[in-house]
C-alpha cells in the first residue's frame, strides 16, 4: 500500500498549511496555529473531546456549531492544547474514522502546547524538558505508526514545522534532543520555500534531498528519482501516486 510520512520545514508564508492541504482527503489537519481556516476546500470542525469523529455525507459543522448540509474533504481539530491532540489520537489509533491522511500544523507550536501542559507558565527545568521530549518522541512515533494500522493504516502523515539554523544547518524548529531524532522517524524530510522565476511567477519548491546547509531527505528514493533533488509546486496527492508507482 502505498504511505509517506513527511516533515516539511521552511520559513513563514512559504505554503506549508497549503501543502497539507494536497494531502489525500479525507483528511485531518491538527491546527495548533489557527492558520487552517484559509486553506481551500470543504471544512468541517471536530471536538475529539466532545463526539466522534465527524463521517462524510453526513454535513458540516461550523465553528459555531451549526450544521450545514455541504459535503466536505477537510477535518480540523482546534488543538488549543495538547490534550486534544492525544484524544484525537486515540480515536485515529482506533481505525473508527474516515481519515486517509493526518496533518500537524505546526510541530512548533505542538512542542509548546507541550510545555504549557508540563510546566505550566513557570520556567521548564531540566526534569520539565525530558518530559517534553518524551511526550513529544511519543506523539510523532504514535503518529507515524497509524501508517501501518492493522484495521485503518492511514496512507499520509505530514508534520509541519518552521526551520531555524543551528550547528550550521537549516532544520526543522523544534527544542531539543527531538530536533536530532526527528528525521529519523520520518520517511521524507522537504524544505519548503520560494522561488521567483524569469517571467517574475512565484514558485514553491520544495527540497528534498541534502543539500550544502539545508536539512533534507528522502528515504523512499523513489521522489528523488522521479522529481529529483527538488520538487516544483510540490502536491502530496501526486507524490504518493509516484511512490506507489515507483516502490
Amino acid at each position: 500500500m502505498r504511505s509517506v510520512s513527511i516533515c516539511v520545514h521552511g520559513e513563514p508564508g512559504t505554503g506549508k498549511s497549503w501543502l497539507g492541504a494536497t494531502t489525500p482527503a479525507y483528511r485531518l489537519i491538527l491546527d495548533c496555529e489557527g492558520g487552517s481556516r484559509f486553506i481551500p476546500g470543504q471544512k468541517v470542525y471536530w471536538d475529539p473531546s466532545a463526539e466522534a469523529p465527524p463521517q462524510p455525507g453526513l454535513g458540516r459543522k461550523t465553528p459555531t456549531g451549526a450544521v450545514e448540509e455541504v459535503e466536505w474533504v477537510t477535518c480540523i481539530v482546534l488543538a488549543r492544547d495538547f490534550s486534544l491532540m492525544s484524544l484525537a489520537y486515540d480515536w485515529l489509533n482506533s481505525g473508527q474514522h474516515p481519515f486517509r491522511s493526518v496533518v500537524v500544523d505546526s510541530l512548533t507550536e505542538l512542542q509548546k502546547r507541550a510545555i504549557d501542559q508540563t510546566s505550566g507558565i513557570e520556567q521548564p527545568n531540566q526534569q520539565d524538558w525530558g518530559t517534553v521530549l518524551r511526550v513529544m518522541e511519543d506523539q510523532v512515533r504514535k503518529l507515524r505508526d497509524l501508517l501501518y494500522h492493522p484495521t485503518r493504516p492511514l496512507e499520509c502523515v505530514m508534520l509541519i514545522a518552521l526551520t531555524h539554523y543551528r550547528d550550521g544547518k537549516f532544520r526543522p524548529f523544534v527544542k531539543g534532543q527531538l530536533e536530532l531524532t526527528l528525521p529519523g522517524f520520518i520517511d521524507v524530510v522537504g524544505y519548503l520555500y520560494v522561488q521567483t522565476d524569469a517571467d517574475g511567477n512565484l514558485a514553491r519548491q520544495m527540497l528534498i534531498a541534502p543539500l550544502g546547509d539545508l536539512d533534507a531527505k528522502d528515504r523512499t528514493n523513489a521522489l528523488t528519482v522521479h522529481y529529483g533533488p527538488t520538487i516544483q509546486n510540490p502536491d502530496l496527492e501526486q507524490m504518493l501516486q509516484v511512490i506507489d508507482a515507483n516502490t
